[in-house]
């Protein structure tokens, strides 16, 4: 049985595994340190309906961990955590190779939940990685059949469903006609009330038909079966069903219990088990104690990363931790090719020049950022009138 012992492990490569690694090697070149995912590539899920619409390309979002891990001293490994226990100190993957460690970061993130919709699995497309958006390219790209129906219905309309629906409408016109299912009363119910308005009026400038109120009850190959408000049932036919409605953790066993709300991990301010000072977790998966909750964004992570980093060394040094705060820098979002609005900071405008600026930022986000920020300073020379006397 082959083991690696006592390195610094991170479970999932996410917006906080990646953070927390980059940053920790940066200021602790001497320690050794190990990421394990069980993907090879890196998804920057923000710019994913860019890569939907064809206005970037793949390799510019989706960089692989061996490109960014590279000449960092960082090791990385492709496979997936069956088992963890706490109080040994060792990981059990897939292969049934053991990995013991000292220091943990837990950051493995979420997957669409179906919520035991009967369904979903079956019949749903997802846009959550760079293979739902190329799968679903493949079939919205086709023809439809005579007698089929030109009915997309987009589940969820928080950013995700909001920007996608956006997306569909303007690369596809008049193909399909986009739906919106909302369970609530209210579009974007956590973001920016500017980005909410905008959105609002992108949605009926785009034709886009709202649905606010309706809940899936059951989908088929054929229809789709809402529920209003007052529990009637609705059924339309389909050519197509995107599942955006929510996310689930994605949790590993572990060999102890731990305690969780809504089957997210409890963690104190210092983003550490309660328990296992030595253990942290970040992202999706964590819920901080006394019910305070950040936004599921990869904003919140990214800081989660490099804050796990600052409190590993301290730990380390057996100095005092320092509690997370989350500064809100604000939010943008993608209203359509070549449309976005953007609120924080305090700035609120939308438009082209808005979806430049979201670009840029997004950049500058991006883990080992060379190839895209060169593909993103060639788009921007080619733009650069537009922010003159702006920038």
């Amino acid at each position: 049985m082959n083991n690696i012992k006592k390195p610094i492990v991170i479970v999932g490569s996410g917006f906080g595994g990646v953070n927390a690694a980059l940053h920790f090697r940066k200021n602790n070149p001497d320690f050794s340190i190990l990421v394990i995912d069980k993907k090879t590539q890196f998804e920057f899920k923000p710019l994913l309906y860019e890569v939907f619409s064809d206005e970037i390309k793949s390799w510019e979002v989706n960089p692989s961990f061996e490109s960014i891990y590279s000449n960092s001293g960082i090791t990385f490994i492709r496979n997936y955590v069956k088992l963890i226990d706490f109080d040994k100190k060792f990981l059990t993957l897939e292969d049934d190779l053991k990995v013991q460690f000292e220091y943990l970061v837990l950051s493995t993130g979420s997957s669409p939940n179906d919520f035991s919709i009967r369904g979903v699995r079956e019949y749903c497309s997802f846009f959550n990685t760079n293979k739902d958006q190329l799968n679903l390219k493949k079939r919205l790209d086709k023809n439809i059949p005579a007698g089929k129906s030109n009915k997309i219905f987009i589940i969820g309309a928080g950013p995700s469903g909001v920007e996608l629906s956006c997306k569909v409408t303007d690369l596809y016109k008049s193909k399909f006609e986009v739906n919106i299912v909302e369970k609530t009363s209210e579009i974007l119910n956590n973001s920016k009330i500017f980005n909410k308005e905008e959105a609002e009026k992108t949605i009926k400038q785009k034709n886009i038909n709202l649905m606010k109120n309706y809940s899936v009850f059951e989908i088929n190959d054929e229809q789709i079966l809402l529920s209003n408000n007052s529990n009637q049932i609705e059924k339309s036919p389909y050519f197509e069903v995107i599942w955006t409605a929510g996310i689930k953790p994605n949790l590993p066993e572990f060999n102890q219990q731990i305690q969780k709300i809504n089957n997210k991990i409890l963690i104190n301010s210092n983003l550490q088990l309660q328990d296992y000072p030595n253990i942290f977790v970040i992202g999706d998966i964590s819920q901080l104690e006394n019910n305070n909750s950040n936004p599921v964004t990869a904003q919140v992570a990214m800081q989660q990363g490099e804050h796990v980093a600052l409190n590993l060394k301290l730990l380390i040094n057996n100095e005092k931790l320092l509690p997370f705060k989350f500064i809100d820098n604000g939010e943008m979002m993608s209203l359509g090719i070549g449309e976005a609005s953007i609120s924080g900071l305090g700035l609120t405008f939308s438009g082209k020049l808005a979806y430049d600026l979201r670009r840029i930022i997004y950049a500058s986000k991006m883990p080992k950022i060379g190839k895209s920020l060169k593909s993103t300073t060639s788009w921007f020379l080619e733009k650069k009138s537009i922010f003159k006397g702006i920038l």
